[in-house]
């Protein structure tokens, strides 16, 4: 397991360890009961509201209990499995304070929120559970002169004269990444439009805390601090961390003061443990006695009966050859559903 506690450690500088002085630890609180759903609802905007009853039969679990923290301007750690809905957990009370802000003519031309994530490819995760939502709410819930709720991307391939359009009209929610961000708060002409934000959405911690990445990053927010005119709510998200303590840590790292308590933050843990189906299945009981060609095809058979009882399948092969025969065999039986995709597998 990589280090994270060391991670954190190379965070506090020479000066304060010889003295002896350190930032004081954080307060750390695991969120245990989750809100019912009619009284969760009911702390939406009745736009956002009925939006979401009409999208959705309910709130997840990681919802119910992570929600409520964040709309008490909470510091938040979640920590749940992929699928669960952490990333619009972390943007439903953004767009609900956006929302608001609309529908009582208060949405000012700045970034109330910044999400950053190490990862560019980001487009479908951010149109599923921002843009979609936005536009959704906009179109169907809103009066129709209403205010457009805008989101910029900022990342190493923005064009320049994409960037000076943002410094003119800036987005309401910025997606970046550590980099970008580091160097776009460094300009004095990017920086007001930026002392204000209120949201501060750190996503995939557990590839940024034990990293470069990660030690870099922490350094830019402490920068950032320093600009705003009111301390910024920091909400990290992650399928996979541990020591969930360690990394809520890191996430407050730069709020906090040495004589004062420690900068409260809540954690919000949900149990990733799903019952595993596991069989080998030999598809002949001569199998050794069998031609490599013969074995391949009995293979297929069993691979395409595999593949029409399920929703999703994935089949790995050593090869890329192996791959092209697997894809033209299985071809007859589904068509052009079998897609096929070259990569290695990380260790």
């Amino acid at each position: 397991m990589i280090d994270i506690k060391r991670s954190i450690d190379t965070l506090r500088t020479p000066e304060l360890a010889s003295s002896g002085r350190r930032k004081k630890m954080a307060d750390i609180h695991y969120l245990e009961n989750p809100l019912e759903t009619e009284e969760l609802m009911e702390k939406l905007c009745p736009p956002v509201r009925n939006w979401f009853k009409d999208k959705f039969d309910d709130f997840t679990r990681p919802q119910k209990l992570a929600i409520p923290a964040i709309m008490d301007k909470e510091h938040l750690l979640l920590c749940s499995p992929t699928g669960s809905g952490k990333t619009l957990t972390a943007f439903l009370t953004v767009i609900d304070n956006l929302v608001r802000y609309e529908l009582d003519g208060k949405l000012e031309k700045k970034v109330h929120c910044v999400y950053i994530s190490p990862i560019k490819a980001l487009a479908n995760d951010i149109q599923r559970n921002l843009i979609g939502p936005l536009k959704e709410i906009s179109d169907n819930y809103l009066p129709d002169r209403a205010q457009e709720i805008k989101v910029g991307l900022r990342t190493g391939d923005t064009p320049q004269n994409e960037r000076q359009k943002m410094l003119r009209n800036p987005p309401h929610i910025l997606i970046t990444t550590p980099e970008s961000l580091a160097i776009a708060i460094t300009s004095p002409r990017f920086q007001p439009i930026v002392n204000a934000v209120e949201f501060m959405i750190i996503d995939e911690l557990h590839s940024l805390v034990p990293s470069k990445r990660g030690v870099h990053l922490a350094l830019t927010l402490s920068y950032l601090d320093t600009l705003l005119t009111i301390p910024v709510q920091r909400i990290g998200i992650s399928a996979t961390m541990e020591p969930l303590e360690t990394v809520a840590e890191y996430l407050v790292s730069s709020g906090g003061d040495e004589d004062g308590p420690g900068t409260k933050v809540n954690i919000a843990k949900i149990s990733g443990a799903r019952e595993l189906d596991l069989d080998i299945l030999i598809t002949d009981p001569k199998f050794s006695d069998l031609s490599v060609m013969k074995i391949l095809d009995k293979n297929i058979e069993a691979i395409a009966d595999l593949i029409s009882s399920h929703t999703t399948t994935l089949v790995f092969a050593n090869t890329r050859k192996m791959t092209e025969n697997i894809v033209l065999r299985l071809r007859p039986h589904f068509g052009e559903l079998v897609a096929r995709h070259h990569v290695s597998m990380d260790k």
